[in-house]
């Protein structure tokens, strides 16, 4: 991926040090096979079945995870906040996808079918059981790279030439609307002010997480490009 997509940084607090921290991995995330043939229409269409059945998958725990933040935050317009997210995230499940689902050739019963790769458990088992047992702090610390990486790369792909034609250009609108980013930015200054307030201990602990849940990010991706499975 191109230069433009490093005006996502914010920077002088707890969510700079964490953006500075996965920079390398960014680097390897803007070079997916997956990203970079998905922003020019030429992702072959059995990854992106796979893809899309995964984030099928990936969106209904994370919605959980979501309404789980919202019921640990301190006041009710942040609980607001994350359960008007957790209605998005099943919107973008039934909406988006429903498109894709049809355009690509898959059936309510291959959804219904559709088993989570083993990069796909990993990370949702990971936020579920983050936003179980962590505080507010933590748990908003692991929600947030799914936001903020998915508005860089939607940015930066959004910001390229169109490609006539591009079948996947409905999934680059979404991630690469400005409202998409004026929401992955709200959850950024709340997690700014959480970490304001944390313990020493407890922003390691959020830097833990964020870093944990942004590998999981190139995992996924990595994942559906090769069409993941179980081995045994």
């Amino acid at each position: 991926m191109d230069g433009s997509m490093h005006n996502t940084e914010i920077t002088g607090s707890f969510t700079a040090a964490a953006w500075e921290r996965i920079k390398p991995l960014m680097a390897e995330i803007e070079q997916l096979p997956l990203l970079e043939r998905l922003s020019d229409g030429t992702l072959p269409p059995e990854v992106f079945r796979h893809y899309i059945l995964q984030d099928a998958i990936y969106l209904k725990h994370y919605a959980r995870c979501l309404a789980i933040v919202a019921a640990k935050a301190p006041d009710n317009a942040q609980v607001l906040r994350f359960l008007g997210s957790a209605q998005k995230a099943i919107t973008v499940e039934q909406g988006l996808h429903a498109g894709f689902l049809s355009q690509f050739g898959i059936s309510s019963a291959d959804v219904t079918a559709a088993e989570p790769s083993p990069s796909c458990f990993a990370y949702t088992n990971f936020l579920l059981a983050t936003a179980y047992h962590s505080s507010y702090a933590v748990a908003l610390s692991a929600i947030l790279p799914c936001f903020w990486i998915y508005m860089h790369v939607g940015e930066g792909i959004k910001g390229r030439p169109a490609i006539d034609g591009n079948v996947f250009q409905a999934w680059i609108n979404t991630y690469g609307d400005p409202q998409f980013a004026a929401g992955a930015r709200e959850v950024i200054a709340l997690t700014d002010i959480a970490a304001r307030a944390a313990s020493e201990t407890e922003r390691a602990a959020m830097m833990d997480v964020f870093v944990r849940a942004s590998q999981y990010e190139w995992m996924f991706w990595d994942s559906a490009w090769r069409q993941e499975t179980w081995p045994v």
